[in-house]
């Protein structure tokens, strides 16, 4: 997303120097009280750094819709509370409507603002006006729309506000018709692809005197940005070279594989047989695997999650020996659908015996609670207690906090991307490809916040990949770099001495900038002769139907016995190269997998099949709301090609099991073109 800010860098600067001349002068009272407080909790300068932006852009070059890019874990929230602070005393805005996509992002913020403590602890109200703070009480959306006018603070999920439900549409008349003039603060904002979530933003610029749009990540699933303008980056490498760092260092594991055996059912005899490498078919066979499958056929799998608890377990040494005991370290495990999801937890919890938890969409809230639990000690912990005990009762909170401390795995599908803010995840293990800039970062986000912030350690997170998902591009927007002819001795320890903090990159030349104009639309007719013979592929398919027919699924090939060889392991927070080499896990146990009757058969089947749907439609950038037809083909595409015709109710198990083996397949091929969902969707069968 382009920085609108740049070429005004120079001035800015002048202007913070000169004590923030040329705007109103409660503005540049409110600026000196913040530049020179003595509360309790001091603003990081890249937060302070962030208000000064926001004052600028909207005081004297008149942005009134801006955002904020600044990393996960690089405290959104307090920047936040702080231009809610200046609203206030300095433009008196009384009204501010806070949006997220969805419940975590939601019960995240909640806790930030239910007590005031954002506007307490860093004492963002002067002196004199410490009293506005008793207007900032918080009002969750929900079925009394009267507490919209009674707080000053309004949170609720953007689907709250659609017009395609009746308590959206009656949450946004309410608003409009009666909540006066407001500023909108819209968190997580490349959730923006929706037409709907669009609309309530055009609606609410009616009404709105400002609106600040907050992320990590502000490229959307569907490649646009929002259509506020980008006045400030915080990114990474930029928290990285903060000292002490404010995030996480990254680094990478990936194991080195000496061997590798394929089973699978010859097509014309039905004889089911083994191959390895030294075999003619192998590499004909192999050609059959998805990249998927590296990690989440049953014996791959549990060599992965084996590395993941090789890291884990040095990260619990980290915690005692560098962090003070003051948290516990936890795993945190990414699936594609639930088939995957469930195998994972089996063996986290029966191989491997490690509490684990399953987080899913159909989750229950107190599943969502624990997930909010796990890794918490000390005051962290009694914060999460005290509120439990207000809402669900104190027996209730007590088995809650008993049941999440001992927890020391999460396994997540599709949810915990964003959000969800636990600094003790340690270790997070893929198994799943990314395709999208936007999640693959989202993800790798949960592991960047610290857990101590007094002392100026290096804490890492340990990320698990396979070379097979090709996840580099990942790695390269993290700026990954290796350094070949590494020898055994370069073994990770607890006492390392990790490189370096990278600079953060300065515009030199700001001059320099060219704004590239808007396009002007031209209605004369042009000659455009000589490019009438460019074919340009579009990715639009009105023949969808076609396509998916003609995808083929043929034998079943599973990894069925896997060797390590070593693990290769690089830094990516960094910008020298550290590389490392280390042993693979000692501790292989037989792989246990899942025995699954009928019923649970046909519900893995359609829970997988529900996730991949939802998965495809985020990485186009679709809303939900196409989730029941999407799924619907995509079924029809499974019995046809799968089932031999026959409902999944009617299928025998061996067909049920060829079909859910084939799960990674079916999105292998709906995303090998790109364009065929949103074609699928846009040209929709009568």
């Amino acid at each position: 997303m382009y920085n609108s800010f740049l070429k005004y860098e120079e001035d800015f600067k002048s202007w913070v120097y000169d004590n923030f001349p040329d705007i109103s002068p409660l503005s540049r009272d409110f600026l000196i009280h913040l530049k020179s407080n003595g509360s309790k909790k001091k603003l990081w300068q890249h937060q302070l750094t962030g208000i000064y932006h926001v004052v600028y852009a909207y005081e004297l070059l008149n942005y009134k819709d801006v955002l904020l890019n600044i990393v996960t874990g690089g405290g959104k929230t307090a920047i936040i509370g702080g231009v809610m602070a200046w609203l206030r005393v300095c433009h008196n805005i009384q009204k501010f409507l806070v949006l997220c996509p969805n419940t975590i992002v939601r019960d995240r913020l909640e806790e930030d603002f239910i007590t005031k403590k954002v506007f307490r602890d860093f004492g963002f109200f002067p002196s004199g006006t410490e009293h506005f703070v008793n207007g900032m009480d918080l009002h969750i959306l929900g079925t009394n729309v009267a507490g919209i006018l009674n707080n000053g603070i309004i949170l609720g999920n953007i689907h709250q506000l659609y017009s395609s439900n009746i308590n959206g549409q009656r949450n946004l008349n309410y608003i409009m018709r009666y909540a006066g003039v407001i500023a909108v603060f819209n968190d997580e904002a490349h959730n923006t692809p929706a037409d709907e979530y669009d609309n309530v933003l055009r609606y609410l610029s009616k009404i709105s005197k400002f609106r600040l749009d907050t992320t990590a990540t502000p490229d959307r699933a569907d490649g646009q940005s929002p259509d506020s303008k980008m006045i400030y980056e915080f990114n990474i490498a930029d928290a990285q070279s903060e000292v002490p760092p404010l995030v996480k260092s990254v680094v990478v594991y990936q194991p080195k594989i000496s061997f590798v055996q394929l089973t699978y059912t010859n097509p014309d005899t039905g004889e089911q047989r083994t191959v390895d490498e030294m075999d003619e078919e192998f590499e004909k066979i192999e050609k059959g695997l998805t990249s998927t499958q590296w990690v989440t056929d049953p014996e791959p799998m549990q060599k992965q999650i084996a590395i993941a608890i090789d890291r884990l377990e040095q990260q619990k040494k980290l915690a005692k020996s560098l962090g003070d005991d003051r948290y516990n370290p936890i795993l945190f495990v990414v699936a594609i659908c639930i088939k995957d999801a469930k195998q994972a937890a089996k063996m986290l919890n029966e191989t491997f015996h490690k509490n684990t938890i399953l987080v899913t969409e159909e989750s229950s809230d107190d599943e969502r609670i624990l997930a909010g639990i796990i890794g918490k000690k000390g005051e962290a912990l009694d914060e999460i207690y005290n509120r439990l005990a207000r809402e669900k009762g104190v027996t209730k909170a007590k088995e809650l906090i008993e049941t999440g401390s001992k927890l020391e795995a999460v396994v997540s599908v599709l949810m915990l991307r964003e959000g969800w803010d636990v600094p003790a995840v340690s270790v997070i293990l893929l198994l799943r490809k990314f395709s999208s800039r936007v999640y693959g970062q989202q993800v790798i986000g949960r592991g960047l916040r610290l857990n101590i912030r007094d002392k100026d350690i290096q804490e890492i997170v340990a990320v698990i990949d396979h070379e097979k998902l090709q996840h580099q591009w990942l790695w390269d927007i993290l700026n990954a770099k290796v350094k070949k002819d590494v020898d055994q001795d370069n073994l990770f320890g607890i006492e390392e001495d990790l490189p370096p903090k990278r600079k953060p990159q300065i515009l030199d030349k700001p001059e320099n900038i060219i704004e590239i104009p808007n396009p002007i639309e031209i209605n004369e007719e042009g000659d455009f002769d000589d490019i009438l013979s460019i074919v340009v592929e579009s990715g639009d398919y009105p023949n969808w139907q076609d396509i998916l027919n003609s995808f083929e699924y043929g034998v079943s090939v599973q990894i069925s016995k896997l060797e390590i060889e070593s693990i290769k392991a690089q830094n990516i927070s960094s910008g020298n190269g550290f590389f490392e080499i280390i042993e693979p896990p000692s501790f292989k146990p037989n792989v246990n997998e899942l025995n699954l009757s009928r019923e649970d058969l046909i519900e893995n089947l359609k829970g997988s099949i529900r996730d991949i749907a939802r998965e495809l439609l985020a990485d186009e950038g679709i809303g939900s709301n196409e989730l029941g037809y999407l799924y619907g083909i995509l079924m029809d595409h499974v019995r046809s090609k799968l089932l031999e015709n026959k409902s999944a109710g009617l299928a025998t198990e061996e067909l049920l099991k060829y079909a859910i083996n084939n799960i990674n397949n079916i999105e292998h091929n709906l995303k090998s073109k790109n364009g065929l969902v949103s074609s699928i969707i846009k040209y929709k069968k009568e």
